[in-house]
């Protein structure tokens, strides 16, 4: 049975605090990189065997992490990765931080085939 969890009163996180090994690519969110700048200041950039990454890492106040991210440079689309920790891992889930983002413009463009079912 999953925790019911809280959407609200998000924080930033270093990326360097996700559990990298349990976390999993939930959707493709469409948000601008300004507009989560605007809202959430700089985002860390973090490099693994692929490149750069912009990344935007969150904590929920009770449990459960997530990040988006992106290609640093050259971006294959305008939006960003929404990766989560297992606890959050579900569609429903994906809209909550979607919301709790506070860009009303940011919109899941698509969700993992794993969430789906």
């Amino acid at each position: 049975m999953r925790m019911k969890l809280k959407f609200t009163g998000l924080r930033r996180i270093p990326d360097e605090e996700l559990p990298s090994r349990e976390i999993r690519y939930l959707a493709m969110i469409a948000v601008d990189l300004m507009a989560l700048y605007r809202r959430w200041g700089r985002p860390d950039v973090g490099i693994d065997d692929l490149g750069e990454w912009l990344c935007f890492a969150f904590a929920l106040p009770d449990g459960g992490k997530f990040v988006l991210q992106r290609e640093a440079y050259n971006p294959p689309t305008p939006g960003f990765l929404l990766s989560v920790t297992m606890e959050i891992f579900s569609a429903d889930a994906a809209e909550k931080i979607i919301r709790a983002l506070e860009i009303p413009e940011a919109v899941m463009v698509e969700l993992s085939d794993e969430a789906s079912n």
